[in-house]
């Protein structure tokens, strides 16, 4: 006798395995989009930053500030010291290291971040 796999209430396992796939990898998303947003839009503040330190109002005090308070605006945990601002007579540069923690579901790992930005001074 036939056995027809198409009688109502049987689903494939390939199917379920490929359901609980999917809801994992949308609930690591939901998770870790917002901190990646919040990361760029701090990187996006330090570039600006190190644009604009050829000018002559921008001295390393007043980047510092800036920075910190992009950093302490979006959340993102950043001190003085994780900061170095470094001038030659040619060259600016703005190197931030930190580590964010990203909640993942029964862990949280922590993301190293390093933004290094290099200008020239004219």
């Amino acid at each position: 006798m036939r056995h027809s796999s198409s009688q109502r209430g049987d689903v494939p396992v390939g199917c379920l395995v490929g359901l609980v796939l999917l809801a994992v990898i949308v609930l690591i998303a939901i998770k870790v989009t917002p901190v990646m947003i919040k990361v760029q839009e701090f990187e996006k503040e330090v570039k600006a930053v190190a644009d604009r330190g050829n000018r002559i109002d921008y001295t390393d005090k007043v980047m510092y500030k800036k920075i910190l308070f992009k950093a302490e605006e979006l959340g993102v945990p950043v001190t003085k010291d994780d900061i170095s601002i470094v001038r030659t007579r040619a060259r600016i540069t703005v190197h931030v290291e930190f580590v964010e923690p990203v909640p993942l579901p029964g862990k949280i790992y922590l993301w190293h971040k390093v933004i290094h930005e290099e200008r020239p001074l004219f």
